[in-house]
């Protein structure tokens, strides 16, 4: 590849993690040939700050974070995010309201150290929980005066279909209601984005966009992806963003990260 690469940017699930959620098996060696060869590599999700680094820590190799699709930013290293971008819970109140009165959403409001997930359904919590390693439970409007969150992350066995069909009316010019996943939809302040935390990563590590590579899936991405001309959908991508992305790598489910560094020659 002649472009000057400094920078890769995964999206998590449906992008860098397989159908089983895994990481490829050979993602720390991948991590510390690009290392070497000065090239850093950042993680860009919908998920907690905490349970990212939770997930990669074990593995002894450094990644920048991008959290809460773009409500955090984590240098590797530091103690404390360099970016923050918080709403007030009552931001939320129309679309929390109309998730309660929707059967099988559960609602979790993400802060910067924790999430509280909605105590409604019990069964769902082992879900729910796999992507907060640090949460606690709420049950009442009540419980969340004053407080000050990232996002809120509705989750429901059949989003797409079930609840963000409600919950797509209640945006607003300041409100972003996106489906984030199968099972999830995300709702932020309009402002925040994947791409406005990615471009305040660039400006910390002093680079430009066109050095970045960025890998993504869902609509969540589209942001960052329009940031760099290296961007990449994964063949499992929504229709909409392989249409806007200037490569398709293989599908998540067949190590495509890896597999289109590969092509390009830079593992």
């Amino acid at each position: 590849m002649d472009a000057d690469i400094r920078l890769i940017v995964t999206d998590m699930d449906g992008t860098l993690l397989d159908g089983r959620r895994h990481l490829p098996a050979g993602f720390p060696d991948a991590v510390r040939t690009l290392a070497a060869r000065g090239i850093r590599w950042a993680i860009a999700s919908g998920r907690q700050l905490a349970n990212l680094q939770a997930r990669f820590a074990p593995l002894g190799v450094d990644v920048d974070i991008i959290a809460e699709n773009g409500a955090l930013a984590w240098a590797a290293g530091e103690a404390r995010p360099f970016f923050e971008d918080l709403s007030p819970a009552d931001f939320f109140e129309p679309v929390l309201r109309e998730a309660l009165a929707t059967p099988g959403a559960s609602p979790v409001l993400c802060g910067a150290d924790a999430a509280l997930v909605h105590d409604r359904y019990p069964e769902d919590l082992a879900e729910i929980t796999q992507y907060f390693a640090v949460h606690a439970p709420w049950h009442d409007l009540a419980d969340l005066a004053g407080l000050r969150v990232c996002k809120v992350a509705l989750y429901h066995p059949q989003a797409a279909q079930a609840l963000h069909p409600r919950l797509a009316p209640l945006a607003t010019a300041e409100r972003r209601v996106i489906l984030s996943g199968p099972e999830w939809v995300d709702v932020q302040h309009a402002r925040i984005d994947k791409a406005n935390a990615l471009a305040a990563l660039l400006l910390r590590l002093g680079l430009r966009p066109d050095q970045a590579i960025v890998f993504g899936d869902y609509l969540n991405d589209a942001g960052m992806l329009a940031l760099t001309p290296h961007s990449v959908a994964m063949a499992n991508a929504l229709p909409e963003l392989r249409a806007r992305a200037a490569a398709i790598a293989p599908p998540n489910t067949q190590d495509g990260v890896l597999a289109h560094l590969r092509a390009l020659g830079l593992l």
